[in-house]
């Protein structure tokens, strides 16, 4: 089902800077991108009005639900089933599934999760992976995960560091990792699925991919928790649910997945269709 969103409906924000989900030097390299890097880029665009609004925000690299307060959060955690990607042999398509803080309202992110994509000459083998980021830095890939497997990720803040939690309930394994940010807000918590972006070894060059078919994927058990509060279910937050979107050669917007509404402490996103490569250009690395 095609969905097209006129801009004049929408309100832009200033040019923040979104999530990643794909590693950094130790990923995978795209050739058209001229180098092995691949970083986090993109523009979001809120409904006008309050949050948990009939009219969608749209990001030209997010969906799924992000979740604001002015009390600062402490936790965010989901858990998925590793969706099987179709590969078409298109040499720029990749999809991720993430948690994390911060980056709807501000430009740092703290997250961890999964990623996609069909490497290779003919770019018909889907390769997978778990990954933790502290945006603007680098992301690190921590260990292979297959389509089926249980992930389990995490992101909590204590003691004034953040501790970055992501494991394979299939197969076992499990990475966490401990990081001090001194400018991180924690305004934001994010239940995502992204198309990320390929920029060459300098970041002169950035583009956002296309987004792999990635069919559905439900992330479930999507909780967060507020300083000083109890844990508890994206429904229980202000919260916003972003759409994914490609905009159009005239004017307007399609989308490329669909995303279904908070149920049962979770939702589900379907895939559209790819949509195009978007050129794009990064702030400031750390």
């Amino acid at each position: 089902m095609k969905r097209f969103l006129a801009l004049a409906t929408l309100v832009a924000t200033t040019g923040m800077l979104l999530g990643a989900g794909l590693a950094g030097a130790s990923g995978a390299a795209d050739a058209s991108a001229g180098g092995s890097h691949l970083q986090p880029g993109g523009t979001i665009i809120k409904s006008p009005g309050t949050a948990n609004s009939a009219l969608p925000t749209i990001s030209y690299n997010w969906s799924g639900y992000a979740a604001t307060s002015p009390k600062k959060f402490t936790y965010v955690h989901s858990q998925f089933v590793q969706p099987a990607i179709t590969c078409t042999g298109h040499p720029s398509q990749y999809t991720s599934n993430w948690v994390g803080l911060d980056g709807f309202d501000d430009q740092t992110v703290e997250q961890d999760g999964t990623f996609a994509w069909c490497p290779g000459p003919s770019g018909t083998t889907a390769v997978y992976y778990a990954w933790y980021e502290m945006y603007p830095a680098g992301s690190v890939n921590v260990f292979k995960v297959q389509p089926g497997d249980v992930i389990d990720e995490a992101v909590k803040y204590t003691g004034g560091k953040f501790d970055l939690s992501i494991g394979d309930v299939t197969s076992g394994k499990h990475v966490s990792i401990s990081r001090a940010c001194a400018t991180c807000e924690r305004t934001s918590a994010e239940w995502i699925i992204e198309r990320p972006a390929l920029c060459n070894s300098s970041f002169t060059s950035c583009y956002l991919t296309a987004l792999a078919d990635y069919h559905t994927a439900t992330m479930s058990q999507d909780q967060a928790q507020l300083a000083g509060g109890a844990v508890k279910g994206i429904g229980g937050f202000t919260n916003y649910q972003i759409f994914m979107v490609n905009p159009l050669k005239t004017s307007g917007f399609i989308s490329l997945d669909a995303v279904g509404p908070v149920s049962g402490g979770g939702f589900t996103a379907t895939w559209e269709r790819p949509g195009t490569t978007l050129p794009i250009t990064l702030g400031p690395r750390r």
